[in-house]
């Protein structure tokens, strides 16, 4: 195989990567692709060709910000049934300060979420 076919490889297996964490984010966050598209900090249709599989996040920070959503969904998604996770992403919430979850994540505080939902999951809160 060559370099270039090898690299198209690679390239062709990120863009499905992306496109089933956004499938994944949409199904079992509750999270539109205007939510997304806030978060990542990219348009709404950005969102919608990555989501068709056409193309993915240009930078890493890009990437980090739509890979730490999916992290979030995840563990949200073993703490509250399914309809109560679009409704905690987007509420404010004391734990972090009466900020939203989305908000945090969109302005790169996914540690502080990350965080308060592992501190629920052990019962701490």
């Amino acid at each position: 195989m060559t370099a270039s076919a090898h690299a198209s490889g690679n390239d062709e297996r990120a863009t499905g990567t992306v496109a089933r964490v956004i499938s994944s984010a949409r199904r079992r966050g509750g999270l539109s692709a205007a939510d997304i598209a806030e978060v990542v900090g990219v348009g709404q249709r950005q969102v919608q060709n990555w989501a068709a599989g056409r193309g993915k996040p240009a930078d890493k920070q890009r990437l980090r910000r739509l890979t730490d959503l999916q992290y979030v969904v995840d563990l949200a998604s073993e703490i509250y049934a399914p309809e109560t996770v679009e409704v905690w992403l987007n509420s404010r919430n004391r734990t972090l300060g009466g900020r939203r979850p989305l908000d945090l994540l969109a302005a790169d505080n996914a540690d502080e979420v990350i965080e308060a939902l592992e501190q629920m999951a052990n019962g701490s809160m």
